[in-house]
């Protein structure tokens, strides 16, 4: 799941593997067994590609809809995260 995750996203923000590589401080190869599922990564790597995506760590880890569906619409209500996709400007009033 979180390997499916970090490629959609990173395919739907077009940025290449090997772009995407660098910006989490990986290698290629690596970020190719994350993608399939080949790889499990650590909490320091998670948010590393959550950081790199503009997403919080948890949406990564969650089951999704494919980007566009209306889908991802039920997330909304995870503290700090008004849109899913992005953290910024999240909704900070979380009780």
């Amino acid at each position: 799941m979180f390997g499916a995750n970090v490629r959609r996203l990173r395919r739907a923000s077009r940025i290449t593997k090997t772009d995407f590589a660098k910006r989490c401080g990986v290698g290629r190869p690596y970020l190719d067994k994350v993608e399939h599922g080949k790889a499990n990564p650590t909490l320091e790597y998670l948010g590393r590609f959550a950081a790199a995506l503009d997403v919080d760590p948890l949406y990564l880890l969650t089951p999704q809809s494919p980007l566009g569906s209306g889908g991802d619409a039920g997330l909304a209500p995870f503290c700090g995260v008004a849109n899913p996709v992005s953290t910024r400007g999240g909704d900070t009033d979380c009780g």
